[in-house]
């Protein structure tokens, strides 16, 4: 089966590129190339951090448990994290 994608003029000349470096004969085998690799890379790249599937759901579990979310105020994190590093200087 073969689907045709439409794609941005940037991202066919980044092919384009990559099929010329690579030695691919075609932009369709070259994108085939690099839809595959990035499909493996994404299903073998671990997120969580070494953690088992058990710990992860505990730490799910302690956010839930924590309280309602804050509303983020970038001013009050900033003003934090300057006070937090004038500290540690003086230390």
């Amino acid at each position: 089966m073969t689907k045709t994608v439409t794609i941005s003029d940037e991202l066919a000349a980044l092919i384009e590129a990559r099929r010329q470096s690579s030695g691919h004969p075609t932009m369709d085998a070259a994108a085939e190339a690099l839809i595959a690799r990035a499909l493996v890379t994404e299903a073998e790249e671990d997120h969580s951090a070494g953690r088992s599937d058990g710990e992860l759901r505990a730490l799910v579990d302690e956010a839930d448990a924590s309280g309602d979310v804050e509303a983020w105020d970038s001013a009050a994190a900033r003003v934090e994290a300057l006070r937090r590093y004038a500290s540690r200087r003086r230390a």
